[in-house]
């Protein structure tokens, strides 16, 4: 598969894909099937998986979490 973002060669692996929800807060599903770009590291979802995550993201407090981490935050105000 050739990458949208930079034309480089994208194959087929596993990885962790982030999804926010809708109070904000954030789900990171590992192990996921998708293709990522060798030279970017652009990731493409199939129809199919992202199907799949948006249906595990919908029923979120059904999930049983294997690990919870903590993640910084960090504000940036723009100006000069």
């Amino acid at each position: 598969m050739k990458c949208c973002a930079c034309g480089g060669t994208a194959l087929a692996t596993a990885g962790a894909v982030r999804m926010t929800r809708k109070d904000g807060s954030l789900i990171i599903f590992t192990e996921v099937p998708l293709s990522q770009c060798r030279q970017c590291g652009e990731q493409y979802l199939s129809g199919h998986w992202a199907e799949r995550l948006g249906e595990l993201l919908h029923r979120g407090d059904e999930l049983v979490p294997q690990e919870v981490v903590a993640v910084p935050v960090v504000t940036v105000r723009g100006g000069s």
